[in-house]
């Protein structure tokens, strides 16, 4: 008798824990929505920083429903886990993995997009004397992205010119 006790008590306080880290999670997504809201009224125009910090809160958010699920299905169904209930957690947590995933990524080109427009604001403000390697890096970068944008301008020009030539030549044959 004092061991199902024990095991009700346990189930009772897992359900608890795994109630209030399910609610921590989407608290903190909707902390991400409230942030990114306050810096979209303050700059319409930085959809980087906006992405970037809804983006934080997401995966984090997500990461605390992972946790949730799996405490769930492990420690409250206990010895009653059935197949189905295995296979729809992996569902579940490999689609969040996914999400966590890409979003994450996202988030990482954000940062190295919002670095890059730092550094060139430096560069046209005049402040470049002192980078650090990261800067470097993204220096280099910058200049990578200026190489190709005067490249595409070239090739640009150049298919305007045969356009042009090409006009040309179907104006004469008429």
């Amino acid at each position: 008798m004092a061991f199902i006790e024990i095991e009700h008590t346990i189930q009772s306080f897992v359900h608890e824990i795994s109630f209030a880290i399910g609610i921590l999670g989407v608290v903190i997504v909707i902390i991400g929505l409230i942030d990114s809201l306050g810096i979209y009224t303050r700059n319409r125009k930085d959809f980087a920083k906006i992405r970037y910090v809804m983006g934080k809160h997401i995966v984090l958010g997500l990461d605390f429903l992972v946790v949730k699920d799996i405490l769930e299905t492990v420690f409250l169904k206990g010895s009653d886990v059935e197949t189905m209930d295995i296979v729809l957690l992996v569902v579940i947590v490999g689609i969040r993995m996914l999400l966590t995933s890409h979003t994450a990524k996202g988030i990482q080109e954000m940062r190295e997009e919002m670095a890059i427009e730092r550094l060139a604001r430096k560069r046209l403000e005049g402040e470049i004397d002192d980078i650090s390697e990261d800067e470097e890096e993204l220096e280099a970068k910058l200049k990578e992205i200026e190489k190709r944008e005067k490249d595409l301008i070239l090739k640009e020009k150049k298919l305007e010119k045969k356009i042009k030539e090409l006009e040309a030549l179907v104006e004469d044959g008429d």
